[in-house]
C-alpha cells in the first residue's frame, strides 16, 4: 500500500513515498498554466512556471493554493492528481493509499474542509491532515516528547508558521500569510525604483536566491528586463547591499509575532524553549546569515537543518509511516 505525505505549498509541492525507502519523490512549484475561457490546461508545475511572464494574453499562470489556503479547487485538484501520476500512483491504487497532507498552523474549518474536498476531487479516501509544526518539528530533526517543548519558525513561499510545540499539542502558535513571494515582490519594486529595471517574478525569485543575505550582503548580479523609461530590453548590475531590506523588512515583521508568540507561554516553557533554541526550516531559511539573525534577535541559540525546504514533508514522510505518532498528531479526513 501506498503511503505518502504531501507538502502542498502556495510555492512549491513535495511528495515524500514512505511505504519504501524512496523518500522525497516529487518537488515542483505549485502552479498551472490555463488558457482561454474554458481554462484549457497547459502545463503544470515546473513546465507551467517556466512559462511566467512569457505567455499570449489569453493564457494564465495560476497557483491554486495561496497563502495556505485552496482558491482554485479545480486547478488544485487537477495539479495534485497530475502530481500524482507523476510518481507513479495509478487511479486504482488512489482509493487505497494512506495519505498525509501537512495544513498550516491554527487551520480554520473552513479551510479544513477545502482540503478534504480537495482530497476526495483526488480520489484520496484514507487521507490524514496534521498541522504542519509538528511535521516542521520532526522534519528539523527535534523530538516531540510533553517534557520538552520545540520552537520553531518555518517560512515558506507564501506561509510562516511559528509555534511551540510539544508531544501534547500545540501550546503556542500562527500561521502567517508573509514569506519568500512577498519578498520577491518587494525585490521587483526595489529594482524598478533603484535601476529604473522591470523584472518579473522569476528574476527577481532568482536575485533573491543568488545575492541576498542578511549577513554581509557583497557583490552584484546582472538583472535583465524591461527598462521603465524607454520600455525595451534592457539590463542592469544590481547590487547585493541594496536588496538587504527587502528581505528584512519580512523577516522582521516575523520576529515580531514570534515574540507575540513567545509572550504566551507559561514561565516553565519559556525556559525549556530558551534553553532549547528555536529550529527553523522553510525554503526561505537557506539565505546566508538568515538564520544567525534570527538568533542574535530573539537571543536564542537557533538550529538550522539540512535542506530546510524539506523539513516539512520529512516531518511527514517520519508520521505516515508510525502508526503511534500519526494516531497522535493526524485528524483522519471523515
Amino acid at each position: 500500500m501506498w503511503k505518502l505525505a504531501i507538502d502542498l505549498g502556495s510555492s512549491m509541492t513535495k511528495i515524500y513515498r514512505a511505504d519504501t525507502s524512496s523518500g522525497i519523490v516529487l518537488a515542483e512549484p505549485s502552479c498551472v498554466a490555463v488558457a482561454g475561457m474554458d481554462r484549457e490546461i497547459k502545463a503544470i508545475g515546473k513546465d507551467a512556471k517556466n512559462l511566467i511572464g512569457k505567455t499570449a494574453e489569453y493564457t494564465s499562470i495560476i497557483y491554486p493554493v495561496y497563502e495556505g489556503e485552496i482558491v482554485d479547487l479545480t486547478l488544485a485538484a487537477a495539479m495534485l492528481k497530475e502530481f500524482l501520476a507523476r510518481v507513479g500512483v495509478k487511479p486504482s491504487a488512489l482509493r487505497r493509499a494512506q495519505v498525509l497532507i501537512g495544513i498550516p498552523c491554527g487551520a480554520s474549518e473552513f479551510a479544513r474542509r477545502e482540503y478534504a474536498m480537495l482530497a476526495e476531487e483526488c480520489g484520496l479516501h484514507k487521507v490524514f491532515f496534521v498541522e504542519q509544526p509538528y511535521l516542521e518539528v520532526l522534519g528539523s530533526g527535534a523530538m516531540l516528547s510533553d517534557s520538552e517543548p520545540v520552537f520553531c519558525i518555518d517560512i515558506g513561499g507564501g506561509v510562516t508558521n511559528v509555534a511551540v510545540v510539544s508531544g501534547d499539542g500545540i501550546i503556542a502558535g500562527i500561521s502567517m500569510n508573509v514569506g519568500g513571494n512577498n519578498m520577491d515582490a518587494n525585490i521587483m519594486e526595489k529594482v524598478a525604483k533603484t535601476y529604473n529595471l522591470k523584472i518579473g517574478a522569476l528574476t527577481a525569485e532568482r536575485i533573491k536566491n543568488a545575492v541576498c543575505s542578511l549577513a554581509d550582503a557583497r557583490g552584484a548580479i546582472v538583472a535583465e528586463g524591461s527598462s521603465v523609461e524607454t520600455c525595451r530590453p534592457a539590463a542592469v548590475s544590481v547590487h547585493a547591499a541594496e536588496l538587504t531590506g527587502c528581505v528584512r523588512a519580512y523577516v522582521d515583521k516575523i520576529l515580531e509575532y514570534a515574540g507575540a508568540v513567545l509572550r504566551k507561554l507559561p514561565a516553565e516553557v519559556a525556559a525549556t524553549v530558551n534553553r532549547n533554541g528555536v529550529f527553523l526550516s522553510g525554503g526561505v531559511m537557506k539565505l546566508p546569515g538568515l538564520a544567525q539573525y534570527i538568533g542574535r534577535s530573539l537571543e536564542m541559540r537557533p538550529y538550522l537543518c539540512e535542506e530546510p525546504q524539506f523539513a516539512t514533508v520529512r516531518g511527514g514522510g517520519a508520521i505516515i509511516r508510525d502508526k503511534a505518532l500519526l494516531t497522535s498528531f493526524g485528524r483522519e479526513n471523515e
